[in-house]
């Protein structure tokens, strides 16, 4: 017996001794993507699980993507801070959430009325960011995994709102630091509020207006407090999937050139078909519930109406400028620019 038990103890030293190096699987490289969205939420459902399983299959299991939904890692302003930290590796940032950083300058694609929807929204961005962006994700020492635009916003209301002087008094949710002089304009009061906050407060009349995107509020269900939804389709909020940069950094090259190449660029079609394919699907849900509710509406303005919206954002085009040129950018050949490439993708900037 105790012949048996040496002489396969012998023959397993001589295996393993003998193996060929790589033969015994490394461990996975863990990838941890932070959702500040619920599970729930189109990106979720339609692009970050997906990309999670094309990772894993790409990769042959090399890198194990763990998607941490709801907040639980970080909330939606923390994202930054978080990446650069190495909280977790992959976050969702929204590029007005950091007005006071370089990512300043991709808030110009959030300017009120000038881009109209995802497909040719990521378009502009890309184009804009190689003339003028590269140099933003290299001063926050972060990896750019690409840049998207949401679905233009609307706005969930607790009454309905018709014409700008429904509005007047009413608590509204500005979308970005650059949205507040426009709330004001439009005779309402500006509230900060991060998307996850925004049901409750709702519910609780701490908010009476929440802007945002159709697709992406199905998630958050802001129509079940805010039965009344205005098609105002402005502003359509400019966002990206960031990495954090010693991650990065580590992989192994041909890891580096396969995220580059192909899993980042995938992750970004997925993200943008999500957002266009999203928005009359969504509304389309609001109304069978208002209809089952018997209470609710989806409203479209009027194009009298929507102009009236639509004159008192001209000072904000003109306060970009200003504040670009403050900043040390060229303010003016940076808007010129931006206005071409609308032209050049179909887009009529409205000023």
């Amino acid at each position: 017996m105790l012949k048996s038990i040496s002489t396969f103890a012998a023959l397993m030293t001589a295996l393993i001794l003998g193996a060929p190096a790589g033969a015994w699987a490394a461990e996975p490289i863990q990838l941890d993507l932070g959702n500040w969205a619920p599970s729930t939420h189109h990106i979720a459902v339609n692009a970050f699980e997906p990309w999670k399983k094309m990772v894993e299959e790409k990769t042959k299991g090399r890198v194990k993507v763990n998607v941490h939904h709801g907040g639980v890692l970080g909330t939606s302003r923390a994202v930054l801070d978080d990446i650069k930290g190495g909280t977790y590796q992959i976050g969702l940032m929204v590029s007005s959430y950091y007005y006071d950083t370089p990512l300043f300058k991709l808030t110009i694609g959030e300017l009120p009325f000038a881009i109209t929807g995802p497909a040719v929204g990521f378009k502009v961005m890309a184009e804009f960011i190689e003339k003028h962006g590269k140099d933003v994700f290299e001063k926050l020492n972060i990896k750019n995994m690409g840049v998207f635009a949401s679905e233009p916003y609307v706005m969930f209301s607790t009454k309905p709102i018709r014409r700008i002087e429904d509005l007047k008094g009413m608590k509204l949710r500005a979308a970005g630091k650059a949205w507040v002089p426009i709330a004001k304009d439009w005779g309402a009061v500006p509230t900060p509020m991060q998307p996850e906050e925004a049901y409750t407060a709702l519910e609780r009349g701490t908010l009476d207006v929440m802007q945002y995107g159709p697709a992406s509020a199905m998630g958050f269900k802001y129509y079940e407090p805010a039965s009344y939804v205005t098609q105002l389709n402005a502003p359509t909020v400019i966002g990206g999937m960031i990495m954090n940069k010693t991650f990065y950094d580590k992989l192994p090259a041909d890891l580096k050139k396969l995220f580059d190449e192909e899993l980042n660029p995938a992750l970004m079609n997925m993200l943008t078909n999500s957002y266009e394919k999203g928005t009359q699907e969504a509304l389309a849900k609001m109304r069978e519930a208002f209809k089952a509710r018997g209470k609710g509406e989806v409203i479209a303005l009027s194009p009298e109406e929507r102009a009236k919206f639509v004159k008192p954002t001209e000072s904000e085009w003109a306060a970009w400028v200003k504040e670009a040129n403050k900043r040390g950018y060229p303010g003016e050949a940076m808007m010129a620019d931006f206005k071409a490439i609308l032209k050049k993708h179909g887009l009529a900037p409205p000023f």
